[in-house]
C-alpha cells in the first residue's frame, strides 16, 4: 500500500478524545482514527455533490425517486470498494 505522511495539527481537546477511543479500543492509532475520518468526510463530500445534482433534475415520480436512490446507493458503494481496494 502506497502511503503520504503528512503531519496534520489537532486541538489539545480533540487530540485527548482520539487518545480515549483508542485506549477504549476503537482505533489502534491516531493514523488509523484520522484515516477513518477522512474516509467518512470525503464520502460525505461526493454524496453532497450527488445531492447538489441531483436537485438540478428533481425526478417526477416516487418510481423515479426510488431509481434515483438505487443508482446512488450503488454508485457510492463502487467509490467505496474502489477506495478501499486501493487503501486496504
Amino acid at each position: 500500500m502506497n502511503t503520504n505522511v503528512d503531519v496534520v495539527r489537532l486541538p489539545v481537546k480533540e487530540s485527548a478524545l482520539i487518545d480515549r477511543f483508542i485506549k477504549a479500543g476503537e482505533f489502534k492509532s491516531k493514523s488509523e482514527f484520522i484515516t477513518y475520518a477522512v474516509k467518512k468526510a470525503v464520502n460525505e463530500v461526493i454524496l453532497n455533490d450527488l445531492e447538489k445534482k441531483g436537485s438540478a433534475a428533481l425526478p417526477s415520480t416516487n418510481k423515479d425517486v426510488d431509481k434515483l436512490l438505487t443508482e446512488i446507493k450503488d454508485i457510492r458503494k463502487k467509490l467505496w470498494e474502489g477506495y478501499a481496494h486501493r487503501v486496504f
